[in-house]
């Protein structure tokens, strides 16, 4: 779900920063993964960078382009990107990802006009595909033994906790330098691109075995077949994938509705950072609120938070869209590790950043057409009707989730934990 997509909306992939430095086997040394994750977190200008350009004279129509061009990168590069991780090394796919960050921020800074804006957030779509999956699958395969039960679940939200609030810190910082000159959040930015990508570089890989390795283009293949021959896990994915939207959707257009009410730039960034740091509490209790409920029951919870939320920010007092805002923040946070402890169990180490990229691909495929969707239709016809679409949306496929069968055990077959 933001820079990349933790930056636009916090996204799942910035989860796990710390969780190996905690659980990894003996010998393994994360301290150079974890100074990148905390700084590839910085958020300088998620905060305020749809009211920036505004300020550029860009429409929220066009700002929604934009964002639309942004996720196309996602659709024609997440799965290429995932088997290159996969293929030639994590480590790499996350140095080109950091370095993206860095030259896209800088062309979004300078953009005066849609046809420099469209490749800057292009770029910035595609540093997020690089690193989407990457992340995760290095973290996951440098853990000693098998993840079972709600031990990851517990690591990941918890140490999960603290990359929001890194972002949630910086997010704030950014907005309150943004009143005095915007170059400032993204100078920043840039900087920590950069700094990230020369910590990526000098990464030590996880040991992987060899065997069953294949190229780039069988990696695809291999990985979508898994996918497609689990109902539950195909289920899974695709129903993330739309809650995800919704979720981003909420999240990201609180910056223009907080400024229609009237909320300086910092004032918004304070908002949006105290929600993050819902989120992180939310993924610092995941693990123990796990045990004490079925993933359907949290599936049920999460939606009806995150939809209840957007028909609050449409249309209620300003102090009530916010708290509406922070609890669905909270949720949000809780259960993504939920859903990354199923998925990662799913699937093998030789397709993992392939297969944890179909997720992201889904995503950014919906985004592409329903964020400059909503941005038109709020400025046509308000901002509770554009909401109130999007959350019935997503209630209705809770339905169909469930229905399916959606939350029950996902199967096994495909799991194939090898030794490292």
């Amino acid at each position: 779900m933001d820079a990349e997509e933790q930056a636009r909306h916090v996204p799942a992939e910035s989860a796990a920063t710390i969780a190996a430095a905690a659980a990894a086997p003996p010998g393994t040394d994360l301290r150079r993964f974890y100074a990148f994750q905390v700084i590839n977190d910085f958020s300088f200008t998620a905060g305020i960078w749809i009211i920036f350009l505004q300020s550029r004279g860009f429409s929220l129509a066009e700002i929604g382009l934009a964002e639309s061009a942004f996720h196309l990168a996602p659709v024609t590069l997440e799965l290429p990107s995932g088997s290159f991780a996969d293929v030639l090394g994590r480590k790499w796919s996350m140095t080109a990802g950091a370095l993206l960050i860095a030259g896209s921020t800088a062309l979004m800074f300078v953009a005066d006009s849609l046809w420099l804006l469209l490749p800057a957030l292009y770029l910035n779509g595609a540093a997020y595909a690089f690193r989407s999956g990457a992340q995760q699958a290095f973290l996951f395969d440098s853990l000693g033994d098998e993840p079972t039960g709600t031990r990851f679940t517990n690591l990941f939200g918890r140490l999960n906790a603290v990359a929001y609030i890194a972002i949630a810190a910086t997010t704030a910082i950014g907005a309150s330098l943004a009143e005095r000159d915007y170059a400032l959040p993204f100078g920043l930015a840039v900087g920590a691109g950069l700094g990230a990508a020369f910590l990526a570089a000098g990464l030590k890989e996880p040991q992987r075995p060899s065997a069953g390795r294949r190229g780039m283009g069988g990696t695809i293949a291999e990985a979508l077949r898994i996918v497609r021959g689990d109902r539950q896990l195909l289920t899974l994915v695709v129903f993330a994938a739309t809650l995800w939207t919704v979720s981003a959707l909420v999240h990201l257009y609180a910056q223009a509705v907080l400024a229609e009410r009237g909320l300086a730039p910092s004032q918004i960034g304070f908002v949006l950072g105290a929600t993050l740091f819902t989120t992180a509490l939310g993924a610092w209790l995941s693990g123990r609120l796990a045990s004490l409920r079925p993933f359907r029951f949290w599936t049920v919870v999460a939606t009806g938070a995150i939809a209840g939320s957007g028909l609050l920010m449409g249309g209620a007092p300003l102090h009530v869209a916010i708290l509406g805002l922070i609890v669905a923040e909270l949720f949000a946070g809780a259960f993504e590790p939920m859903i990354a402890q199923r998925v990662n169990m799913a699937i093998t180490s030789a397709q993992r950043a392939t297969v944890l990229s179909v997720e992201g691909f889904l995503y950014s495929l919906t985004m592409v057409w329903a964020f400059p969707l909503f941005g038109w239709t709020a400025e046509r016809y308000g901002w509770l009707p554009a909401y109130g679409v999007a959350g019935g949306v997503v209630v209705a496929l809770l339905g169909v989730f469930l229905v399916l069968g959606g939350g029950r055990p996902l199967g096994r077959e495909n799991e194939r934990v090898e030794p490292h």
